[in-house]
């Protein structure tokens, strides 16, 4: 087998007609890996970087392996100093929420290490290495650290993130029961209060539908997270993510469960399907209607509608909110992997500077803190 970085568009699109094969068969296989996904996220914020997507291919030259790379900068923050080596589609403001390498179950300890010599082979052009929402069971891990350990200084794991995930069985009835009885009888309260005073449908939005849905999905979004909140909404991101939305509400990777007063949309979860897990991506709700805790009513609804589905796996991805505690007890890690160029001036300063910050941080003088 041999490496290959590919480096231009030609090279990019060849990749096409393999890329869901590699990623149906690997042990990690997570919607943000999906080639719609990376492709669309190229088209829209490309610009801003270089592909380094690395290729393992076998003696007929067909690939065998991929590591979706890429080199750039962050727009903000201290990192907009630093030229990042990380994955396509982990850096700029619409990020993967669950990235890996693209290798075939098993075939880890073969592979990896081979694709990891990318690190190496590209170690002039970066300034450190971040290879962001890793997840922590992932075959591939042991090898990466290794690989980073190798060439770069300072590496490891620099943050280990949550992600509250609802193991799903049964019906809804029966997941109902398993409910702590405070929160059952609160959504049932809910439920009951919301019919009495309106006419409730609740849908699941259709292809047809799609584009006028999650624009009125977006709205929702919009009161609660306003632009520079999240990077959901910005302009590009937004962009990105109606363009991948209708495609995937038509094919069925995505799902929008929605519940609406009168043909108005009033509260939905958007995510993607992928195996047997749906991956809760956002949130949207009428803040006309707190009293009714729509959000949990939406919740609920797109739960109802995973179990339907036999679906085993809730993911509602990284980050810490009330709600998620509320729903699930359970968790699993994805990781943030980083390493730097020694020779780097302006990572040794970015080093220096984190330090400092976390120490004054965990100053006990709240004075030393501005």
């Amino acid at each position: 087998m041999r490496l290959d970085i590919v480096r231009d568009e030609a090279g990019f699109a060849a990749l096409e007609p393999v890329w869901d094969a590699l990623l149906d068969c690997s042990a990690t296989c997570t919607p943000f890996m999906r080639w719609d996904w990376v492709r669309l996220w190229w088209e829209e914020f490309g610009a801003d970087f270089e592909l380094t997507i690395a290729v393992l291919r076998n003696d007929a030259a067909l690939p065998v392996a991929i590591a979706p790379l890429m080199i750039g900068r962050e727009k903000t923050g201290m990192r907009k100093h630093l030229r990042h080596l990380g994955f396509l589609g982990g850096l700029g403001e619409a990020r993967g929420e669950r990235m890996d390498f693209l290798v075939p179950a098993g075939n880890e300890d073969e592979m990896t290490p081979q694709l990891c010599e990318a690190f190496a082979l590209l170690r002039e052009e970066w300034e450190t290495v971040w290879l962001n929402k890793l997840p922590e069971e992932s075959p591939n891990h042991a090898h990466v650290s290794a690989a980073l350990k190798a060439c770069a200084v300072e590496s490891g794991v620099v943050i280990r993130t949550s992600c509250t995930i609802i193991q799903l069985a049964g019906g809804w009835a029966d997941f109902e029961r398993r409910l702590p009885g405070r929160q059952r009888r609160k959504l049932q309260r809910a439920g009951e209060m919301l019919r009495a005073d309106h006419q409730v449908i609740e849908s699941l939005v259709t292809a047809e539908e799609a584009a006028s849905r999650l624009d009125e999905f977006a709205a929702l979004h919009r009161q609660h997270f306003p632009e520079g909140v999240s990077t959901f909404i910005t302009p590009r991101s937004w962009r990105f993510h109606r363009r991948l939305g209708v495609k995937w509400l038509a094919s069925g990777r995505a799902l929008l469960p929605y519940i609406s007063l009168d043909r108005q949309m009033v509260g939905g979860i958007y995510g993607f399907v992928e195996r047997d897990e749906f991956f809760f991506y956002q949130m949207g709700w009428d803040a006309g209607y707190s009293r009714f805790s729509m959000g949990h009513l939406s919740l609920r609804w797109a739960l109802e509608g995973c179990l339907a589905r036999g679906m085993r796996i809730f993911d509602m991805l990284p980050g810490t909110y009330r709600y998620k505690s509320d729903w699930a007890p359970s968790v699993r890690y994805v990781m943030d992997l980083e390493g730097y160029r020694s020779e780097s001036m302006r990572a040794s300063a970015f080093r220096s500077v984190r330090h400092l910050k976390r120490l004054l941080l965990r100053s006990p003088n709240p004075s030393s803190i501005e």
